[in-house]
């Protein structure tokens, strides 16, 4: 028989930098047009007047508006990649990183890892009195609903941030690590309209996605930063009480921060607190490390 082999043919843009800004705004003009549309048909649904449509959206207690709205930047995400993929970088699909054979402890770590950089935070927040719990109550929607929710958040931007961004950078920079670094900058700028954003959330988005992409530049999967990006919302946010970059989700400990936003991260979240910059740093350092040890 044949042998068959796939020959990726020489990308139509040759700078991988030009390409990954392309995507950035090719995207953005998706998402703002389809999220219109959505947008319109919610307000037509509900009954809502579109000058209340946004309080609507931001109340936790609708959490399938959010839903669909993630949906639908899921599909214009697809399409968006698919096209800029097949045309522009000429490369296949699963190149991006999309190998799961053998990853399954990638899944496991990832989401061990978000959870227990979460648990860590809140445990020192409340060992240090920057936190009370109000009340515990479990609730079937709030979990379910807040991990698919997230799922589908961490799958979006991984895709574009990891899988096509930080790829096509490689592709441009000889060291991976400003690649990684300008792709962690542009995580951060992307998440800038984010309610309550304080300058110390701002500057840990951009440790956030120095995390979520350590791993893929030394091994292009995509499997760990998608399930480490879901834990670390889905236990920030539905089980912790903590607001997730700025938003609120109803949750399963409710909890109120008490004392200075550098330490508890105030209305931003968690994700605002000097505690966890130092917490992603330090797994930064150590996971680098891990992977150069196995690539050497």
């Amino acid at each position: 028989m044949k042998e068959i082999s796939f020959i990726e043919k020489t990308p139509a843009i040759k700078r991988g930098w030009i390409r990954a800004l392309l995507l950035l705004i090719a995207y953005i003009i998706g998402i703002t047009i389809f999220g219109v549309i959505t947008t319109v048909i919610i307000s037509v649904v509900t009954g809502t007047n579109l000058m209340d449509i946004e309080a609507l959206m931001t109340n936790p207690d609708n959490l399938w508006i959010r839903f669909v709205m993630q949906f639908v930047s899921l599909i214009v995400t697809f399409i968006v990649i698919w096209i800029f993929r097949k045309y522009i970088d000429r490369k296949s699909i699963m190149s991006m990183g999309f190998q799961f054979k053998g990853k399954n402890i990638d899944v496991v770590f990832g989401l061990f890892l978000g959870f227990l950089l979460m648990f860590l935070g809140f445990g020192i927040l409340k060992l240090t009195n920057n936190l009370e719990v109000i009340s515990i109550s479990y609730n079937t929607k709030v979990v379910f609903g807040g991990f698919f929710f997230f799922l589908i958040v961490a799958i979006i931007e991984e895709i574009i941030f990891r899988a096509y961004v930080l790829n096509n950078l490689m592709d441009t920079f000889k060291n991976k690590y400003v690649a990684l670094i300008i792709s962690a900058i542009m995580f951060a700028l992307f998440h800038g309209m984010n309610p309550n954003l304080s300058l110390m959330g701002f500057v840990n988005l951009i440790v956030a996605g120095g995390a979520l992409g350590v791993t893929y530049i030394h091994t292009k999967n995509i499997w760990f930063p998608v399930f480490l990006h879901l834990s670390w919302n889905f236990f920030q946010g539905p089980i912790f009480g903590f607001e997730v970059s700025g938003l609120y989700f109803n949750s399963v400990i409710q909890q109120n921060v008490i004392g200075n936003d550098l330490i508890t991260g105030g209305k931003f979240g968690f994700e605002g607190s000097i505690i966890i910059t130092i917490l992603l740093l330090g797994m930064i350092i150590i996971t680098d490390r891990i992977l150069v040890k196995k690539t050497i």
